[in-house]
């Protein structure tokens, strides 16, 4: 019987550095381990080296055994950079571009939409010179998921929808998004053409299921979970060190509550007993060197024992959390949000400082781990509060109760929780 081809579309994959990336990279890895054969079409890897982010580090953890096929993201050069542009375009950019959306289809994605002719020719292509069985299609962006429905569905493939984030909900208000109007046609014939739909999440999942009833049977969870070589349980010591370190590893968002973060700290920083500081690790926004990565950087340097460790590569990761006492869990949005690092975070066993919404999916992720540490609320003395007895978690030690917590976050992981969803694709694309 021959492999079964499945076409993961990813516009985010490595070499690109955002979040996005991993579950992708996981889902074809796990899928080429599981006997699959996978072809994966990506955004070229200029786009990420030149605009949006890249760890090359991360092209290392590609099994061998994936084809990743590269697709130009910006149809006149592959470089965003405005020296590279021809002199149509230069002479006047706001009618080239207006000129370009003319002949796109009329989807409600921002820049996104730009890459759908180019997935769908790439998908019809990858068919006819090796016949796919199946399409998987991951998101946001979501105009892949445009291009991977209407190939699917014109070619009688089925389909699979990985939903990371949400096409119809602002996941940090819990109401429909701002587009809801113009995005329902398409999520709508989506839903009537694909075999499922995951969510990463049970709120996001309930929260589809209660406005599509008729599709609740399609729609599932496929939670996100942290990856081996990310974090180094038995690098993790429990003797705290001086000064006591917290860190914040990841992304700094342009959502970010880094005012309130600061003003908590300062506040547990002064009443310490003995020097603390915290470090930030990861970049400061989604581009390098923009006025919002600068002014995050200003911040963080005018405040007292704080300081930012730069971006560090994903392999080295497991480094950069045996160097930490405490761990700073910071984001926005409620039932809705979880974040990737909620998982990593727990699978070190350190001490968690949690400033999220009380309502957040992060909290129901983290309820039963012995070291979480929940912010009240939001307000700063809330922060602080939880930063206090999070420090204090690391001051006592407990070798015991770093076991525990490690035990807890094991459970945790991206490879258990992606083994049900691959034999899923491999049942649907036999």
């Amino acid at each position: 019987m021959p492999r079964p081809h499945v076409a993961l579309v990813s516009w985010g994959f490595p070499p690109f550095r955002g979040s996005g990336t991993f579950r992708p990279l996981a889902l074809a890895n796990a899928l080429a381990a599981a006997g699959a054969q996978v072809t994966v079409l990506a955004a070229a890897r200029e786009t990420f080296l030149a605009h949006y982010g890249a760890d090359p580090g991360l092209e290392a953890q590609i099994d061998p055994r994936v084809e990743v096929r590269r697709l130009p993201f910006y149809p006149e050069n592959p470089w965003p950079v405005v020296n590279d542009w021809g002199p149509v375009r230069a002479s006047d950019p706001r009618r080239f571009a207006a000129d370009r959306r003319r002949v796109l289809p009329a989807f409600p994605e921002k820049v996104y939409e730009t890459w759908i002719p180019r997935v769908a020719a790439a998908l019809r292509d990858l068919h006819a010179a090796d016949p796919v069985s199946l399409m998987l299609a991951t998101a946001g962006p979501y105009g892949q998921v445009e291009a991977a429905a209407s190939v699917a569905t014109d070619l009688g493939l089925p389909l699979v929808i990985d939903d990371r984030d949400s096409f119809l909900a602002d996941v940090f208000t819990g109401e429909e998004h701002e587009w809801f109007d113009q995005r329902l046609p398409f999520a709508l014939r989506w839903f009537r053409s694909a075999r499922d739909v995951w969510f990463v999440n049970p709120p996001i999942r309930d929260w589809h299921a209660r406005r599509f009833p008729e599709f609740a049977d399609k729609f599932r969870v496929v939670e996100n979970g942290w990856d081996a070589g990310v974090v180094d349980p038995a690098r993790i010591s429990p003797s705290p060190r001086t000064p006591l370190r917290m860190g914040y590893v990841g992304l700094v968002p342009t959502n970010f509550p880094m005012a309130s973060l600061l003003q908590a700290w300062e506040q547990v920083r002064a009443a310490s007993p003995e020097p603390v500081e915290l470090v930030f690790t990861g970049p400061l926004g989604y581009t390098e060197g923009s006025p919002f990565w600068r002014g995050m950087q200003e911040r963080i340097e005018a405040a007292a024992d704080v300081s930012w460790a730069g971006h560090v590569s994903r392999p080295d990761l497991p480094g950069v959390y045996a160097g930490l006492d405490a761990l700073l869990l910071a984001k926005e949005g409620g039932e809705l949000v979880t974040g990737g690092k909620t998982y990593e975070y727990a699978a070190t066993g350190l001490p968690i400082a949690g400033a999220v919404d009380p309502g957040s999916d992060a909290v129901r992720v983290l309820r039963d781990h012995p070291r979480f540490h929940p912010a009240a609320g939001l307000a700063v003395t809330d922060i602080a509060a939880a930063l206090a007895a999070t420090l204090q978690d690391a001051r006592a030690g407990d070798a015991a109760v770093l076991q525990a917590a490690q035990a807890h976050g094991n459970a945790l992981s991206r490879a258990a929780a992606l083994e049900p969803a691959v034999a899923r694709v491999l049942e649907l694309a036999s």
